[in-house]
């Protein structure tokens, strides 16, 4: 099954062309977002709209067909986070220059290592953007 660019349009206009992971605005990558299945299809993920969101490749590639991931502070396996479900600011926050993000919560804690959120290249770039004021994005 393939997702129909209507689909897409409409995941797109609902993430408000927003990476779900890393908040990545889409207007300064030059690699279109992807269609990020929350569940995998190599775990019986369909291309169903409540299975879709809108992510950045490096998220995405990083994500893979992950589904759970270990917290650093307690040790236990959780759930990733489904930014179609949960709500960004609940489970993370930027640093005080807002270069990098913080897990908040055992799902936030897993999902920044799990995704790389906080990789040397993507740290640098949102260094850059916050210096110009391009980031993060506003509410």
């Amino acid at each position: 099954m393939s997702i129909s660019a209507k689909l897409r349009e409409k995941i797109r206009l609902a993430a408000n062309d927003i990476c779900g992971y890393c908040q990545s605005p889409q207007h300064l990558i030059p690699i279109v977002f992807e269609m990020e299945h929350i569940l995998p299809t190599a775990e019986g993920g369909t291309d169903e709209e409540e299975n879709l969101w809108l992510a950045c490749r490096v998220c995405n590639s990083f994500k893979h067909a992950k589904t759970h991931a270990i917290d650093p502070n307690t040790k236990r396996k959780v759930r990733l986070f489904n930014p179609r479900k949960q709500i960004w600011n609940e489970h993370f926050e930027f640093s005080q220059d807002n270069s990098e993000i913080i897990g908040k919560t055992a799902c936030g804690r897993a999902t920044v290592i799990a995704l790389k959120l906080n990789n040397t290249r993507s740290v640098k770039m949102r260094k850059l953007w916050v210096s110009v004021s391009w980031f993060p994005p506003k509410d």
